[in-house]
C-alpha cells in the first residue's frame, strides 16, 4: 500500500503568530489532527491530510474566507525549504522555476508543480495529484499568495504576473483577492500563475552557478534518475502532462527519461502500474475540479485527456459508484454548509475575525 502523502511544514510556521492576532488558539485548529505545535517547523514533514485539516480548521476558527491568503501573506521564499537556496542562485527566473519543478518531491509527495505554455505566456502551477487528500479552496489560496511571494523575492519586484488563475469557486467578497496585484480568475481548471514568456529569461539578482552547484548537492535530489521512486515521478508527471494531453504511457515515459518498457517494469517492481497511477491522479484531479471549478463535464473530459465525455463519465462512475454530475452535487451542498458555518461563527462574533 502507498505510503500517506507527505508536505514540508515550513508555511505553517506563522500560523500560530497570525492565529495570535486573530484572537485563536493554535490548540483549536489542531484538533481532528496527529499534530502537535512542535511540528509548525520548517524542516517538519508532516502527514499532508493533517496540513490540510490545520488549514482548514483554521479558517472556520477564524470566519475567514481568505484565510488561505493571510496566511500566504506572511511566507518568504523560505517557504520551500532548502529549495530556496537554489532557486535564488539561479541565473535567470526560467532556471529558479524549472528547478522548483524539478524539487518538488523534497517539499511534498502529494502535490506538483508544473510550467507550460499558454499562448503568448507561460503558465507556472501547482496540483494536487492524491485522491485521499481532501482540498478546499483555502489551499489554493495559499498557493496564490506562496506563488506570489517566491515571484517577488526572486525578482526584487520586478516581474509581474499577467493574471492569477485558481481552481477555487469566486468568493462572497473578492476584495482581498484584488490585493495579490493582478486579475484573479476563479473557478478556472488550474491554480497558478501567468507569467510572460519573456520574463523567464529575466536575470535574478543573486545568480551564483557555483552557489546554485552547491546547494544541489546539499539536498538529496530526488529528480535525479534512479534515486526517487518510478510511481511517485509518475503520479507527478501525470499531473501535468494531463492538462496538456499527452497522458499516454509512450508520453509521460518519454518526459522522465525512460524508455516505456523500462517504466512499465519498475512500476511493476514497486507493485504499480501505468493504468492505475493514471486513474488515480484522474481522480484526484476530478474531484478537486468538480467540487469547486465552474467547468463543464465536457470541458473536465478535456482536462483529464479523456477522448469523450461520457469516457470520462464511466470511468468516474467506476472509481466512485457516482456520475460526476451527481459527485459535483454532493460536493457543492458540502462545500456550501462549510462556508455557511464559517459564515455564522463570523456573523454571531464567536470568532474574533478582526481585519488586518
Amino acid at each position: 500500500m502507498r505510503k500517506s502523502a507527505k508536505q514540508r511544514a515550513a508555511p505553517l510556521v506563522p500560523l500560530p503568530g497570525l492565529l495570535k492576532t486573530l484572537g485563536v488558539t493554535i490548540e483549536s485548529v489542531l484538533v481532528g489532527t496527529g499534530m502537535s505545535v512542535e511540528d509548525f517547523a520548517p524542516d517538519r514533514m508532516v502527514d499532508f491530510s493533517d496540513f490540510l485539516t490545520v488549514l482548514e480548521n483554521a479558517a472556520r476558527e477564524t470566519g475567514r474566507e481568505d484565510f488561505g491568503l493571510l496566511l500566504g501573506r506572511e511566507q518568504a521564499l523560505g517557504a520551500i525549504g532548502p529549495v530556496a537556496d537554489v532557486l535564488r542562485s539561479a541565473t535567470t527566473l526560467g532556471q529558479a522555476l524549472s528547478d522548483f519543478v524539478a524539487l518538488q518531491s523534497v517539499n511534498s509527495t502529494g502535490a506538483t508543480a508544473y510550467l507550460h505554455r499558454q499562448g503568448p505566456c507561460v503558465f507556472w502551477g501547482y496540483g494536487f495529484d492524491d485522491p485521499r487528500l481532501s482540498v478546499s479552496p483555502n489551499a489554493h489560496d495559499l498557493v496564490l499568495g506562496v506563488g506570489a511571494h517566491i515571484l517577488r523575492d526572486l525578482t526584487g519586484g520586478r516581474v509581474y504576473p499577467v493574471e492569477f488563475s485558481t481552481i477555487r469557486p469566486a468568493p462572497r467578497d473578492a476584495a482581498a483577492w484584488t490585493r495579490l496585484g493582478a486579475p484573479v480568475r476563479f473557478g478556472q481548471t488550474e491554480t497558478g500563475l501567468l507569467l510572460p514568456a519573456g520574463a523567464m529569461s529575466f536575470p535574478l539578482p543573486r545568480a551564483d552557478p557555483c552557489a546554485r552547484d552547491k546547494a544541489l548537492g546539499a539536498l538529496a535530489v530526488p529528480y535525479r534518475k534512479g534515486q526517487s521512486d518510478w510511481e511517485l515521478r509518475t503520479r507527478h508527471a501525470l499531473r501535468s502532462l494531463l492538462l496538456e494531453g499527452r497522458s499516454k504511457m509512450p508520453e509521460v515515459a518519454r518526459w522522465l527519461g525512460a524508455e516505456p518498457r523500462t517504466l512499465r517494469r519498475a512500476l511493476a517492481r514497486e507493485g504499480e502500474t501505468f493504468e492505475t497511477i493514471r486513474a488515480s491522479v484522474r481522480l484526484a484531479m476530478a474531484r478537486e475540479l468538480l467540487s469547486m471549478s465552474s467547468a463543464s463535464i465536457s470541458d473536465l473530459a478535456l482536462t483529464l485527456d479523456f477522448a469523450t465525455a461520457s469516457a470520462f463519465i464511466h470511468a468516474f462512475r467506476r472509481w466512485t459508484g457516482q456520475t460526476p454530475a451527481e459527485w459535483r452535487r454532493h460536493a457543492r451542498c458540502v462545500n456550501e454548509g462549510a462556508m455557511s458555518q464559517a459564515s455564522g461563527y463570523q456573523q454571531t462574533g464567536s470568532r474574533n475575525s478582526r481585519s488586518r
